[in-house]
């Protein structure tokens, strides 16, 4: 069974990662503008298949915190939050390498933080 909705991933290592699979790496071009993360960042995002979500990140990263903050079955419902999160986490958000736009991967804020903030904007959201 599927189950869509807003989730949490912290790397556990401490050296910095590339954000994509091998793939995806060769896509973006020139490993030099591909952000590379580790246990002192989080990332939040959407997923239609978190179970699916979890395991791409697995095969990335090796060992990850995952967490589920939220299911939420309405598509349309989890983009809009989705946006909505990216204006709560914005001071926090890194920039992309190639072109400078925030993306939603974090730094100097941690997981328990990051869960508590979502769970509360869900509330008023």
């Amino acid at each position: 069974m599927k189950r869509r909705g807003i989730y949490l991933v912290q790397p556990i290592q401490s050296e910095l990662k590339i954000i994509y699979n091998q793939k995806d790496a060769e896509k973006a071009g020139d490993p030099s503008t591909i952000l590379k993360v580790n246990k002192d960042n989080i990332k939040f995002g959407q997923s239609d298949d978190l179970g699916k979500r979890y395991n791409e990140f697995v095969e990335i990263f090796g060992n990850v915190k995952f967490l589920e903050v939220i299911e939420i079955v309405d598509s349309k419902k989890l983009s809009n939050f989705k946006k909505h999160l990216k204006t709560i986490f914005y001071q926090y958000c890194l920039s992309s390498l190639k072109n400078g736009k925030k993306m939603d991967w974090m730094k100097e804020i941690n997981l328990d933080n990051v869960q508590n903030i979502i769970l509360e904007e869900y509330k008023k959201f």
